[in-house]
């Protein structure tokens, strides 16, 4: 059972991290054109896969990544809180008959998903929220990025890890009513 708990965590590991990357990559590109910064690529130096971007001054890679760190992070939020919306009201042992026969009325029903799936993404995009977090504090610490957008960043974090134990403990309560 763990071993296949662990094959379903990476299978649902793949794709955040894919977005995420391809975010923080593009928040760079994209900060670095809006705001005029000098900068080259030197292709895919990170593993052979990944390129690298040097900055001319530690002032624009220091904006650059204040921008690219909060667009990963909304990110992980957006994909946290989407999991989290499908695990109060989506979910096979609690969800609302009136909303789960609207569903199945509109040929929707496959929006409804059983814990296994749903707190398996749940935890991977728990993972990756509090990972973008550790990144801005980390950023914050060691070369100044705003320290605002990672206390909000904890802070929303915290939150959101708050709701999944609720929405956990709300499922041993109807496990041990059954």
């Amino acid at each position: 059972m763990v071993a296949k708990s662990l094959i379903k965590l990476i299978d649902e590991a793949i794709i955040p991290a894919v977005v995420l990357i391809a975010v923080k990559m593009l928040a760079v590109l994209i900060t670095s054109y809006l705001m005029h910064f000098q900068f080259t690529v030197a292709s895919f130096q990170i593993f052979h896969l990944l390129p690298t971007v040097n900055f001319k001054n530690s002032t624009d890679y220091i904006t650059a990544e204040n921008y690219s760190n909060l667009a990963m992070f909304l990110t992980a939020a957006a994909g946290t809180l989407m999991v989290l919306i499908k695990a109060h009201f989506l979910h096979t042992t609690h969800i609302q008959p009136k909303l789960q026969a609207r569903l199945i009325r509109l040929n929707l029903e496959n929006l409804i998903s059983p814990s296994y799936h749903i707190y398996h993404q749940a935890v991977i995009w728990l993972i990756f929220l509090w990972l973008t977090v550790f990144l801005q504090v980390t950023a914050a610490v060691l070369n100044g990025a705003n320290a605002q957008i990672a206390i909000v960043a904890a802070i929303i974090a915290a939150n959101f890890s708050w709701i999944l134990v609720a929405d956990v403990e709300r499922e041993i309560a109807i496990f041990n009513n059954s």
